[in-house]
Order: C-alpha cells, then structure tokens, then sequence
C-alpha cells in the first residue's frame, strides 16, 4: 500500500533532494491526537488522520509552530467539519461566495440587485490587491487590518473601509458555516483597527434656500421630479421607479411601493424600496399635485412626438422615449441648477433631509414626519434630524408660553 505523503508529494522522513535525511526526533502524543517528527534537516513536521481517511501534513520551522497547527486542526475535526482547503485563496473564495448570492426573482426572496453589486464593488478591490492570493485557510486579523490601514493611506474614506470591513465579515462568515474556514477573523480585528464610519454635519437647503431651489426649479423638464422630492421627501430611487398607477392627483395622493435599482442600464428593475416601512402613502401638498399635473401634460406631448420610438412603461418621471431617467444625467442637471442659483453644494438625496426640515420647522409632528419618510420609528427621525431639536423645543415653549398670555388676558377680561 501506498504511503501518504503531504501536499507537495514529499514524506515526512524524505526531503526532495536526492540526500537521505532521517528524521531524528519524534515527539510521542496520545492515540489519535497525530504525530509530530522532527526531520534530520530542522523542520518539523505534524501528521493528522481526516475523517475520510486521507492523511493532513503540517510543516514549520518550530515544534511549537506545527503542534498550534496539529491542535487546531483536531479541534476543526472534532467539531464533525472538514478541514480548510489550502488551496482556495481570499479571492476564489469572494468570487466564490459572489457566485451564489440569491438574486430576487418573482417566486423567491433574494437580495436586490443594488446590494449585489455593492458587495461585487468592495469584494473586487480585495480580489485585485495582493491579499486576493493569499490562502484563505492562512487569512489572519493582521491582514484585515493592514488593508484598512492601505485603504485609508490611499485616501479612501473611513466609511468605504468600514463597508469593506462589513463585506468581509459577511463573507468569511458564510465561509465559516460551509467549514471552508473555522473562524471569522473579521471578528477578531483590534476594536481601534476597526474603521468608522464618517458621521459628517448633515447639509440641508433651508429657509431662504429652500425656496430659492424650489423657484429655480421651475421650467425644467422634470421640474415635477425636484419638487416631489424637495417637498415630499422621496427617494431617488423610490421616484425614478414610480409609476402613474401609484400616483391619484384627484385625491392628492402618492403610493410608494417600489423602487429603481440596479447600477448598470442593462441590469435596471422596479424592486421593492429600501426597508418594510419604505412602503408608505403621501398625502401631497397643493404644490406638488400643481407641478405633476402640468408635468403629465408635458410627457403627453412628449409622447406624441416620439410615436412608436415611445417604450411604454408607465413611468411618472421617465426619458424623452418613456426609459428611465439615467441617474448620471439627474445628478448632472441638478448640480447644474445648485451652480446657477447659486446655491450650496448639496447631493440630491439632501432633498429629502430638507423636506424634513422644512416639515418640523413647519410644526409638523415629528410622528408624522416619521411615517411620511418611512423610518421605522420616531426615535430614528428624530436622531437623524437632531439639529432640529432646539428649534422644536423653542417652538414647543413659544407656544406654550403664547397660550398662558391668552389664558391670562381671558381671566383678566
């Protein structure tokens, strides 16, 4: 019968040059626990039985070094699991773990294409960079850590790494319950190694502003797009993929009950939006009907002008044939519009931040603002919007104080 020999072809007792080198220490350990021999050229070698029955080398420069290997391994296989492949690299494994993430589809719950591809964007800057080689079964917290500390010397912020880190974390986890690996080392990162994520001042067009934008709003071709949002507080997602189905001027009413997701043209669909709660009716202001009803006017005409080029979607705010809106060219012309009123550099979806705004400022109550945003509590508004908290609270006591004066010139009457 043959005899085992490690993963190079090598046994233990015989080096690969021709000269003979016997081993000349052995190390007795109990049945069962493996074999560790020391060659007659240094290196130390361990030996495990699977549970399959094919033979497991370890090799190192230390005694010590392969009994911490021999040890953990008994532990993988005690626990009934297979041991690591030392063959699958940090990249075959996220290309791997990619592979098999569920997409939704109309009979099954899955992920949504957007999150697919954030996962796809931050595993592949790990894939490319030096550490994608490294043997997955060898990946250790140091590592993790190094790629952050590289990250952030790159220029890169402390919210992309802390994403990356979050990637990984979900990643190597799926690698633990499949027995690829036998521990998440993304848990074992130094909590001062783990990047943060960047909690900037929220910027908000308020007040004068607010009304500067909605003014210069006026005479674009998706004018009705900006002032549900800045009014409303939706989504960009969340308009791009609404539908006049889901919209009733008569009552004044919007349904938000999907949403456009997808990064390329290609891979674009109406999925479900971004939470259970996002699933929520408006009950719109006089402004916004105003602006949608003239907008159905004009896509009308931009119907008839396209003919049969027009790709019937039911689209609320779509491209001149009926498609979606692409976000680079929604992004582009709303930059555009900030720079000609000379308005501060805001990103689009700070629209929705300043209809909050301008909703508590309103003396809306914050129980209201929470279920027209879609937040799962009042707790969640109220933190995301705490630099309104002064303004309520002077609010609140005015009011109150206003109501004592009329209580006491009624008495005094």
């Amino acid at each position: 019968m043959a005899k085992s020999t490690g993963p190079e072809g090598e046994r233990p007792d015989q080096p690969r040059h021709p000269r003979r080198v016997s081993a000349k220490r052995r190390t007795r350990r109990p049945a069962g626990q493996g074999a560790v021999i020391q060659r007659g050229d240094g290196r130390w070698v361990g030996k495990i039985r699977q549970p399959d029955g094919s033979a497991r080398w370890f090799y190192g420069k230390t005694q010590a070094e392969v009994e911490a290997r021999l040890a953990e391994a008994l532990r993988i296989t005690g626990a009934g699991l297979p041991l690591p492949d030392g063959k699958l690299t940090v990249g075959g494994w996220l290309q791997e773990w990619l592979d098999g993430l569920p997409v939704t589809g109309e009979r099954r719950k899955g992920l949504k294409a957007s999150t697919i591809d954030y996962y796809t964007r931050y595993a592949q800057q790990v894939m490319r960079s030096p550490l994608g080689a490294k043997p997955l079964a060898k990946l250790e917290a140091v590592d993790l850590e190094k790629l952050y500390r590289e990250m952030l010397d790159r220029g890169l912020s402390s919210t992309s790494a802390h994403h990356l880190h979050a990637v990984l974390h979900r990643a190597l986890g799926k690698a633990v319950r499949l027995g690829r690996i036998a521990r998440n080392v993304a848990d074992l990162v130094d909590e001062d190694a783990r990047p943060q994520v960047d909690h900037t001042e929220m910027r908000v067009l308020a007040d004068a502003d607010y009304d500067r934008f909605l003014e210069a709003v006026k005479g674009e071709r998706l004018e009705a797009l900006y002032v549900v949002a800045a009014r409303e507080g939706v989504r960009q997602g969340e308009l791009l993929g609404l539908k006049w189905a889901n919209v009733d001027l008569d009552a004044g009413t919007l349904q938000v009950v999907g949403s456009l997701q997808g990064a390329r043209r290609s891979s674009l669909t109406i999925g479900e939006p971004k939470t259970r709660h996002s699933r929520r009716s408006l009950v719109l202001f006089p402004e916004t009907v105003e602006a949608l009803r003239a907008h159905r006017a004009r896509q009308l005409e931009e119907r008839l002008v396209a003919g049969s080029m027009w790709e019937e979607q039911d689209l609320v705010f779509a491209n001149r044939f009926g498609g979606y809106v692409s976000t680079t060219t929604l992004c582009r012309d709303f930059d555009s519009i900030l720079r000609r009123a000379a308005l501060p550099d805001v990103r689009f979806h700070d629209l929705r931040h300043s209809a909050a705004t301008d909703w508590l400022r309103g003396s809306m109550h914050p129980k209201v603002a929470s279920e027209r945003l879609g937040h799962a509590s009042t707790a969640i508004t109220m933190d995301l919007y705490s630099h309104m908290s002064e303004t309520l609270q002077r609010d609140a006591v005015a009011e109150i104080v206003a109501r004592q004066r009329a209580r006491r010139q009624a008495g005094d009457a």
